[in-house]
Parts: structure tokens; sequence; C-alpha cells
């Protein structure tokens, strides 16, 4: 009876922790030189748990178009993930931006 309880509460335990990784995601901020992890809630389950957010950095304000590609399509990510919009286009990547810097104020 033992065991099957040990069982139980260990693969409840590894069903929270997935839950939780699969669920939570989180981006690195620098604010008056200060590094920061900002943590949220993802809108679609996946394994990636670092995301680049290149618009949570004092003083980042450059446009979508001036993003290298790497950057643009982690951004993209961190917009699926953090925000639900699931297009890569400028519009709805300039969306996300307009989102973020809402929040920020």
């Amino acid at each position: 009876m033992k065991v099957k309880v040990v069982v139980a509460i260990s693969i409840t335990i590894a069903v929270s922790l997935s839950l939780w990784v699969m669920y939570i995601g989180y981006f690195e901020s620098y604010i008056d030189h200060d590094q920061h992890q900002v943590y949220f809630v993802k809108k679609f389950p996946t394994f990636q748990r670092e995301f680049v957010n290149p618009f949570a950095n004092e003083g980042d304000d450059k446009q979508i178009d001036e993003l290298s590609p790497y950057i643009r399509r982690s951004f993209a990510d961190y917009c699926k993930y953090a925000y639900g919009i699931t297009h890569s286009d400028t519009k709805s990547l300039e969306h996300c931006k307009a989102q973020i810097l809402r929040e920020v104020q």
C-alpha cells in the first residue's frame, strides 16, 4: 500500500513539474543596470522556457524591420507564447510590441 502512495505522489509531482515547465516562460530584462528574469504564463504549451524580448530593456526602441533575422524569429516566438500572436508578419509583431510598451507604462 505504501508503494502505491509513493508512486502516486511521484507521478503527481512529475506531472505538476512538467506542466509548470510547459506553461511558465521567462525573458531577461535589464533595467537600471540590474538583470531581472520576468516570468509569464504561456498561451500555448512548449518546453522552451527562455524567450527573447528585445523591447524589455531601457532605451531599446528599434523598429521591427531593423531586428536581425534571429532576433525577429525569437521575438515572434515570444509573441506567440506570451500574447498568443501566432503570425510573424511585421504588422503582428508591431501589435505585440505595442502591447509590451503598454504594459511597461
